[in-house]
């Protein structure tokens, strides 16, 4: 029998210094590491067309940004990081499959490393900010492979939203716009949804009752004609939600930045989430409403293709259905 060849990731830790290309099942960090043990860490996530990394240079500011908003040191450049996307991403084409998976994601972490164990005389455990000399950073990048075909699926079927009683985390807390996995929330909200709908996804609204972001992406929907999409208040500025605006903006369809509510989901004309796997993801129902008979909707079908025509490639993948 054939071996499985395994996923290889880049990691830059107090276990792995110097930072190395290994197998995901060596990769290592410490009990102590601060992304764990404070949840001290940003993240970003791409993905390629035809195995090039789209948007990089945005998801460069949005990850550097997050790195000096949360006092977050990268330690390493821009030139340095593009380069180990780049020999990741060729040392990880044995993920990839005519039938089903033609493009990758690449993830990027940035924990504020080990700084060591709890300390008795401190009484809650870490002073902040870290001691110099303490806690090197943590840099891993990995890649997933992204199954069009699910992908294709997904787009022509849709997705159900479900609101939960979570609410988004208030801007005043920590801001939306740094990406970062301290998302207990988001796990609880997942759990509410999937007592309704196992396949659902949770749309979370801010402690006023706005719409703010899917947990996975952002929402637009068309609204007595018009494309509307939350402000970025209280919602990731997502990459992929600003692509949905350069293309809308080529296409001369206005869009409107505005609060919404619940009421203006459930009686759009049309509705869908962007991220940066799926792109543009066509809304079906929310909380058991349907959106739009036709799947997707005339508006939502004008900005794929007019993406698709950007990037030299179908973004739905429906040639492989």
């Amino acid at each position: 029998m054939e071996k499985k060849q395994e996923t290889v990731v880049y990691i830059n830790s107090d276990l792995h210094p110097g930072g190395e290309f290994i197998p995901d099942s060596k990769a290592a960090i410490s009990i102590w590491d601060l992304g764990f043990t404070m949840g001290y860490n940003v993240y970003d996530w791409l993905r390629t067309f035809k195995l090039k990394p789209w948007q990089l240079q945005k998801h460069m500011t949005r990850l550097n940004r997050a790195c000096k908003a949360s006092r977050m040191e990268l330690g390493m450049s821009q030139k340095e990081l593009e380069q180990i996307y780049v020999e990741l991403t060729a040392r990880n084409e044995h993920l990839l499959s005519k039938e089903e998976c033609h493009e990758l994601s690449i993830i990027i972490e940035v924990t504020g490393g080990e700084y060591g164990p709890l300390k008795i005389d401190s009484g809650h455990g870490r002073a902040f900010p870290i001691p110099e000399g303490k806690g090197r950073p943590t840099v891993i990048v990995k890649n997933l492979p992204i199954n069009m075909k699910q992908v294709a699926k997904d787009y022509k079927a849709g997705i159900h939203l479900v609101t939960t009683t979570t609410r988004n985390e208030h801007p005043l807390s920590k801001d939306p716009k740094m990406k970062c996995y301290n998302r207990l929330f988001q796990y609880i909200a997942i759990y509410e949804t999937s007592l309704i709908d196992p396949k659902a996804l949770p749309l979370l609204l801010d402690i006023y009752g706005n719409l703010s972001e899917v947990i996975v992406g952002n929402i637009f929907l068309v609204y007595d004609g018009k494309l509307m999409t939350p402000t970025t208040r209280n919602i990731l500025e997502g990459i992929a939600r600003s692509d949905v605006l350069d293309v809308a903006e080529k296409l001369k369809i206005p869009v409107i930045e505005r609060d919404l509510q619940p009421f203006h989901l459930y009686n759009a004309d049309e509705a869908f989430m962007t991220n940066s796997v799926c792109c543009i993801w066509p809304v079906n129902r929310y909380n058991g409403v349907p959106i739009n008979n036709e799947i997707p909707g005339p508006i939502t079908r004008r900005l794929t293709e007019g993406w698709s025509e950007w990037v030299g490639c179908d973004i739905t993948g429906q040639n492989l259905i």
